[in-house]
């Protein structure tokens, strides 16, 4: 079996090895050397990437599309352009993030993703982000109205069955007819139970956490806010040392202040980067027909066309680090974490992907100084060059 030598910055989970080596060998990372550590060169073959950061490969928790396609298409080939496309920002494993819509199109959805889970695609579908129908019309987004709803106990059945052996986080508003009830039922089936698009009080959401919930869905937007009276939403997140949250880093969603005040409570470890990136990604400007609406696309801002009302981004991982390390002060490797090992965590999937380590899949994105994508490795191939590394 071949083995393949990188040469770069390598962008630890605490530190980075200036000019440093992984070693990668098949699918997996064995070996990590620093420039002065000596290294077998027999039967090794040598990229160096200059003064490129090697970091682990980004996972998103939660995106719905990207060139056009959406993962409601309810199209096989939807999910993989997306996953080629996801590939080009330097992520290499995601989840499919369906939208409100009547159950049978969620769980279509589902049963397209769980395929495509099973190919060996450019970045790996890792399992499903189910972001509705089971939210508040009070916080609705982009979400269409009529289709939100509470859960009942078939809906929760049907879910479990259709999601089995597939990670799966829900979305949902705890304080909606019996949501709160399920709570329990889908977290001891392996769910991570995730609070957004919701009205809830600080009462509320804490009742939620001590129920199962452990994770928040995109911090700040379509949540009660903070106030000094009522802290809502927002501030039973921060208040909670063991719920993680996604924040969307795009300068559009979330103010760089909020940023700096959600990083300063919660610590970089319990932030995950997403994107909550739609069809319009990577396409550019104009407008789009969604759905039942239509999206306009101006810049890094997508919305509903004639309105202020936020659709989902067309932000891309590797912007979202620059971002989060350039307008809080973070180090490159906590915000790295925060696109790769911390959500990699929330999926409970450490011990194979989310960072340099001996035995770990090698899933590597190699960035240039300003994060712009080099090359995206995923498995130990490179799946920009359309080979392995070692044919380099």
């Amino acid at each position: 079996m071949y083995k393949t030598a990188l040469k770069g910055n390598l962008v630890l989970q605490d530190t980075i090895i200036n000019q440093g080596y992984v070693v990668v060998e098949g699918e997996k990372i064995s070996g990590i050397f620093a420039p002065t550590d000596r290294l077998q060169e027999d039967g090794v073959k040598f990229i160096d990437y200059g003064d490129a950061f090697i970091a682990p490969g980004f996972v998103d928790l939660h995106l719905h599309g990207a060139l056009g396609k959406d993962v409601m298409d309810g199209q096989e080939e939807s999910v993989r352009t997306i996953a080629e496309h996801q590939a080009n920002s330097g992520v290499t494993g995601f989840l499919g993030s369906t939208m409100s819509a009547p159950l049978d199109s969620v769980l279509e959805a589902i049963r397209l993703i769980k395929i495509a889970a099973e190919d060996p695609l450019p970045s790996e579908v890792m399992g499903v982000h189910i972001e509705g129908p089971f939210l508040n019309t009070k916080k609705k987004g982009a979400h269409t109205a009529s289709f939100i709803r509470g859960m009942t106990e078939k809906d929760c059945e049907r879910l479990i069955d259709a999601t089995n052996g597939l990670n799966a986080i829900l979305s949902l508003a705890p304080e909606v007819e019996d949501n709160m009830r399920w709570i329990p039922k889908l977290k001891a089936q392996g769910y991570v139970v995730a609070i957004g698009h919701t009205d809830a009080t600080y009462g509320q959401a804490m009742k939620s956490f001590s129920k199962g919930v452990t994770h928040a869905t995109h911090l700040y937007n379509a949540m009660s806010g903070f106030d000094h009276r009522e802290p809502g939403v927002v501030g039973a997140v921060l208040d909670s040392e063991n719920i993680t949250a996604e924040i969307i880093a795009d300068g559009v969603h979330v103010h760089p202040a909020a940023l700096r005040l959600a990083v300063a409570r919660k610590g970089p470890e319990r932030i995950c980067l997403v994107t909550d990136s739609m069809m319009a990604t990577g396409v550019g400007d104009g407008v789009y027909a969604w759905g039942e609406e239509e999206l306009e696309v101006q810049g890094n801002r997508a919305t509903i066309r004639g309105s202020d009302i936020l659709a989902g981004s067309v932000l891309t991982l590797n912007t979202a680090i620059k971002n989060i390390a350039d307008w809080t002060g973070v180090t490159i490797n906590q915000a790295i974490n925060m696109a790769s090992l911390n959500p990699a965590r929330v999926l409970g999937v450490e011990e194979r992907v989310g960072s340099i380590q001996i035995g770990k899949l090698a899933n590597l994105v190699v960035l240039d100084q300003n994060f712009r994508v080099v090359d995206t490795i995923s498995r130990g191939k490179s799946v920009l060059r359309k080979g392995s590394a070692n044919d380099a």
